[in-house]
């Protein structure tokens, strides 16, 4: 073999692998499934919970997948009855203070444990004891708490503190007393602090704005791109009835990773604002009155025909707000271009043009998100990227853990200098 592969066996099977992975990514990538809830594979490994545990010849005991990195000649078996018995073992030491509220919790349906219950778990429970119940934190108004699910796997923990950058959360107390909380007892106040819901493999940490509305069952998933910003998040839309219910991550590694800022997860309420315009208007007679969109497609054809017959195309423009998503835009460009208009403009706020001839003082950087991380310096001028766009902020972090090193001049916040050691 090479320095860099390594043969082992899975389940009777031999296979040519990287020796640097762990074994449960070995066994993601060749589809294998190794139940699991402290891994996730963007966060660090914990093996706390040791739901992986496989067998894996002349070890004297099972083995947590997550924590065993592959070497030649391993022979590993993950069906084997060893493997089965560890994992049953684990499921009925996590359900012992688990309460049986999946009829009323938020997961239901999407849960990690209540599907990895049916698969691994036993028919019946040999605890007869009174449960142990645990206090709910008020993490916020966006993050809801039942602590008395948590199993205590930690990934909200290892994601403020991994990617975040904030470490609001931890681990109180030992032993069955354990539980996650804040140190100080504040809220979870960072603009990625969303992400923990999903994060979550039960129902501990749930979404407060869409608690108790809708089963996730009954909602239809839909590609799209948060609107928020110029970064390009990938989301999917959860809708029920033509209305969006919550808003989740959608995976793309080279924009977002799993993540996205609490803004585009809680910001879509405004859409149903009552003081929101949601059908058009024309003015008759001096007043606005609601009309059909087919109404006001025709006005307005009827009014740019005119315009366009009565002055040079050269003399008509159209002004676009920035805030409209990309979409709009190009259905906005083509339908004017048809026309034969082609002055089109967002700038509706700049005042001063007179910089639009000379040459750019920096060139575009023609680089995609992910490359930040490989940045060795980085200077941010004017910019709140935390606030302003939070994606960015997570690249440069991801930059600033590789070297250590961030650059930050005229600024209007130092905020973002909580990611790093400033040198």
């Amino acid at each position: 073999m090479t320095d860099k592969k390594v043969k082992i066996t899975i389940d009777g099977a031999v296979h040519s692998v990287d020796k640097n992975k762990m074994l449960i990514e070995i066994t993601d990538e060749l589809g294998i499934y190794i139940p699991r809830f402290c891994y996730h594979e963007k966060l660090s490994i914990a093996a706390n919970c040791r739901m992986c545990l496989v067998e894996v010849e002349n070890s004297s005991n099972a083995l947590p997948a997550c924590a065993t990195p592959v070497s030649e000649g391993m022979v590993v078996n993950t069906q084997s009855s060893s493997s089965k018995t560890a994992q049953e073992s684990t499921m009925e030491f996590l359900l012992i203070n688990h309460p049986l509220d999946c009829p009323i919790c938020d997961q239901g349906g999407e849960c990690e444990l209540q599907d990895l219950a049916y698969s691994y778990g036993k028919n019946n429970s040999r605890f007869d004891l009174l449960k142990q119940t645990k206090p709910n934190d008020d993490l916020g108004p966006l993050v809801s708490t039942d602590m008395t699910r948590c199993i205590m796997c930690t990934r909200c923990v290892r994601f403020g503190s991994e990617v975040a950058g904030i470490q609001e959360l931890g681990t109180i107390g030992r032993g069955e007393a354990s539980t996650i909380s804040t140190f100080v007892e504040q809220t979870v106040d960072h603009e990625l602090s969303g992400n923990i819901i999903d994060l979550c493999p039960v129902g501990a940490l749930n979404n407060k704005p869409y608690r108790y509305t809708d089963r996730t069952w009954e909602l239809d998933q839909i590609k799209s791109i948060s609107p928020h910003d110029c970064v390009g998040t990938n989301i999917y839309m959860h809708v029920k009835n033509h209305k969006i219910k919550r808003i989740v991550p959608l995976q793309n590694d080279s924009i977002n990773e799993s993540w996205i800022a609490d803004r585009d997860r809680f910001g879509f309420d405004g859409i149903y604002s009552s003081d929101r315009i949601d059908a058009p208007l024309i003015r008759r007679n001096g007043e606005l009155v609601t009309a059909s969109h087919e109404d006001s497609v025709k006005l307005m054809n009827e009014h740019i025909s005119s315009l366009v017959n009565a002055n040079s195309q050269d003399k008509i423009a159209a002004l676009v707000s920035p805030s409209i998503s990309l979409n709009e835009q190009f259905l906005l460009a083509n339908y004017l271009s048809l026309q034969g208009i082609k002055n089109i403009d967002h700038r509706i706020h700049q005042i001063d043009f007179t910089g639009d001839t000379l040459d750019p003082l920096f060139p575009h950087l023609n680089i995609n998100l992910n490359e930040i991380e490989n940045m060795k310096t980085i200077l941010v001028m004017g910019s709140d990227l935390r606030k302003e766009t939070p994606m960015i902020a997570h690249w440069v972090k991801r930059a600033a853990d590789k070297v250590r090193q961030y650059t930050s001049s005229i600024t209007r916040s130092e905020n973002i200098t909580f990611l790093l050691v400033i040198t």
